[in-house]
């Protein structure tokens, strides 16, 4: 297989379709070798997503990464630690080169914020183990308890792995410094710094712009994380900010604790809103006709429900306790944003950055030789958006140009409205089989993106085979000639001019 190369004037995306997770492989111009400059954005699936695309494994993918850049990485980003962006590293990319490695500034083992946030998601992290291996010991049947199950998914994406059922994992694990996910970061960074000094960054917000060393004069900006520990636990859209759905919000802490509740918008933080006595979450912890509660008035327990029993309810509330410990971390997604030297489009990776991340960039100025640059103005030129999450409820936000807080309407504007483009990495036959279901992506956010976009709009369990309503013929044959469709990946080629 021929290695990837950008076209005469731009730059190569490929997006690999390694299931419910993020690889992409970027290709730009060197700045003197001749050689594609490859730049690799995370490489990571959820376990049992990647059969809903083809009978291809993740190793099969890596390997065709390898193909692609003779084994060697000019740059690795490694966007967050979740499973889903890490876990097809660790075990792969062993014979790889690695020639540089960035990260956020939470991985910093310098930065003092960092370390303090580190360990108390570690403290969390193996008392929260510890609560799953009790509960599943008291489980009659572990492998098809739903709150292990659960439990299991949840932890999944701290601890890593490729194990469609993590239970055996998890019950053995003990010290998280041997997850697959720490694995995976610690030989990133290894590997680049066999290669020499500062080979390693960690990125704080406001850098920028730089020229990235090796290219032909590509440059980057980081808008987020940001410093700010009530940004990153500010996972969920406010108001306007959030795009219509008839779901509850899946993957927000108290939504995800109260699975099963029907949910409507509440002027009141989702902490004090009220169980009802039908939902999934009552009847576990409260009893049901015929189950424990006096059927005579439908309210009072009998004295041996199975809820009373304190020995285990505590167990149950582990739940709770991993969406938790989950909340924030996708808010410490380094979101960069890359400049093409010439016509200065730009190409936009969020990560999983949800609501406290996207709040922090409209706060941000760069400086670019005295010209003072705004998040307004880099997200204005964005011709490519990796869209945040899956698509998820909380990882893009809504709202009109004129808005303070940034969002999906301040992104390719004017002159680079007609290229812009959006790739999801959702599978969602999958996300939707989860329990709770996953709403990736969330039909109204694709639905705009579709508008947006004028169909362009590249999804990793679909293929564009026939023209998107709303495309020109000649936007059609335009896209076509950018656009490759296979098995493994999708390729998009963007234009410098």
């Amino acid at each position: 297989m021929a290695l990837l190369k950008p076209p005469p004037d731009g730059v190569a995306i490929r997006m690999y379709r390694v299931g419910h997770g993020d690889c992409f492989l970027l290709a730009f111009h060197s700045d003197a070798s001749g050689r594609p400059f490859y730049v690799l954005i995370d490489c990571g699936y959820k376990p049992g997503s990647t059969k809903f695309v083809h009978e291809k494994k993740p190793s099969d993918i890596v390997k065709h990464i390898a193909d692609a850049t003779n084994r060697t990485i000019d740059l690795f980003i490694v966007t967050h630690e979740h499973q889903d962006h890490v876990n097809g590293i660790s075990p792969h990319f062993h014979d790889f080169t690695i020639k540089r490695a960035w990260f956020a500034w939470t991985e910093d083992p310098t930065d003092d914020l960092a370390n303090d946030l580190r360990r108390r998601h570690r403290d969390q992290l193996v008392g929260l183990l510890g609560a799953r291996n009790a509960l599943a010991l008291a489980a009659a049947d572990p492998d098809n308890d739903p709150t292990v199950q659960r439990l299991n998914g949840l932890l999944g994406l701290e601890w890593g792995g490729e194990d469609e059922n993590p239970s055996a994992v998890l019950a053995a694990a003990g010290d998280p410094q041997k997850s697959v996910n720490k694995r995976s970061m610690k030989l990133v960074k290894d590997k680049a710094s066999e290669h020499g000094p500062n080979r390693v960054r960690f990125l704080r917000p406001g850098i920028g712009p730089e020229v990235i060393p090796g290219t032909n004069g590509v440059r980057f900006y980081v808008l987020g994380p940001p410093r700010d520990e009530k940004l990153i636990e500010d996972e969920d859209p406010v108001g306007a900010e959030a795009f219509p759905s008839t779901h509850s919000n899946p993957f927000s802490f108290s939504a995800a604790a109260q699975s099963g509740l029907e949910q409507t918008p509440s002027p009141f933080a989702p902490k004090y809103w009220a169980v009802k006595e039908t939902s999934e979450h009552y009847v576990a912890f409260y009893g049901s006709p015929g189950t424990g509660v006096n059927d005579s008035d439908g309210i009072e327990a009998l004295k041996d429900a199975e809820w009373r029993r304190i020995d285990e309810a505590w167990l149950h509330a582990a739940e709770g306790l991993a969406l938790k410990l989950n909340t924030g971390i996708n808010n410490t997604s380094l979101v960069l944003a890359f400049e093409l030297p010439k016509s200065r489009k730009v190409l936009l990776f969020v990560g999983d950055a949800q609501r406290g991340n996207w709040a922090s960039w409209a706060n941000q100025t760069w400086d670019d030789q005295g010209h003072e640059v705004t998040a307004k103005d880099i997200l204005a030129r964005t011709v490519l958006y990796k869209v945040g999450h899956h698509g998820s409820h909380n990882a893009t936000l809504a709202g009109n140009p004129e808005d303070p807080h940034p969002n999906l309407s301040w992104m390719g504007i004017g002159q680079y409205s007609h290229e812009f483009t959006a790739m999801i990495t959702a599978v969602n036959s999958w996300a939707e089989g989860q329990k709770p279901p996953w709403h990736h992506p969330l039909r109204s956010i694709k639905d705009v993106l579709l508008r947006k976009a004028q169909g362009r709009v590249f999804q990793t369990d679909e293929e564009i085979s026939r023209q998107p309503e709303g495309m020109s013929d000649s936007e059609w044959q335009r896209f076509q000639k950018s656009a490759t469709f296979e098995e493994l990946f999708f390729d998009y080629q963007l234009f410098d001019k």
